[in-house]
Order: structure tokens, then C-alpha cells, then sequence
């Protein structure tokens, strides 16, 4: 016979700053490989030197920043509506899974 533990679990439901850090991140990563491709910092980048490389992710970021601030939009195929409904099953289904577990 197994023996239940009853125990409080405090969980951290904090508001998200941003609720798809995820997708944003890779989409921002992404924008940036472009824009190292294009005006040629990609070797930059890579360099073992970290002057070099620290002067290249420097210009990168004013470069990506500049864009950014133009006002370009980027459309990509994210429902936020359907990220948003996972996360919430996601969090039911591990509050779920951790009282089967008590």
C-alpha cells in the first residue's frame, strides 16, 4: 500500500513580460542572421579575435536596432491565440501531473 503525502505547493504564476519569449526570440535571432548576411558581418561574428567580434555584434545590433525602429512589420504564421490556449493546457496539465504525483 502506498502512503500519500498531503504537502502546499506555492505555485510562481508571475505575469510574463512577454508571453511568447520563445517565438520572438528565434524570430529576432533570425532577423539578425539576416542582416549579419547581408551587410557582411557573419565572418565578423565567428572570429576567434574578440575585438573583432564584440566590434561585429556592436554593429550588428545598431544595424538590427535602426530596422526595428524604421517601422518594418515582420508577418509570420504565429496564432497567438492558439500559443496563448497551449500554454494554458500546458500549466493545467503540469499542475495535473504534479497532484497524481502527491
Amino acid at each position: 500500500m502506498k502512503v500519500l503525502i498531503k504537502s502546499t505547493i506555492k505555485l510562481d504564476l508571475s505575469i510574463p513580460v512577454d508571453l511568447y519569449p520563445d517565438y520572438v526570440t528565434y524570430v529576432h535571432q533570425e532577423l539578425k542572421n539576416l542582416v549579419a548576411s547581408s551587410e557582411g558581418l557573419d565572418k565578423s561574428l565567428q572570429s576567434t579575435d574578440v575585438t573583432i567580434r564584440k566590434n561585429a555584434e556592436a554593429e550588428l545590433d545598431k544595424k538590427v536596432k535602426k530596422l526595428l525602429n524604421s517601422g518594418v512589420t515582420i508577418h509570420t504564421a504565429l496564432d497567438t491565440n492558439c500559443k496563448h490556449n497551449q500554454r494554458l493546457l500546458y500549466n493545467q496539465k503540469s499542475v495535473s501531473m504534479i497532484s497524481r504525483e502527491l
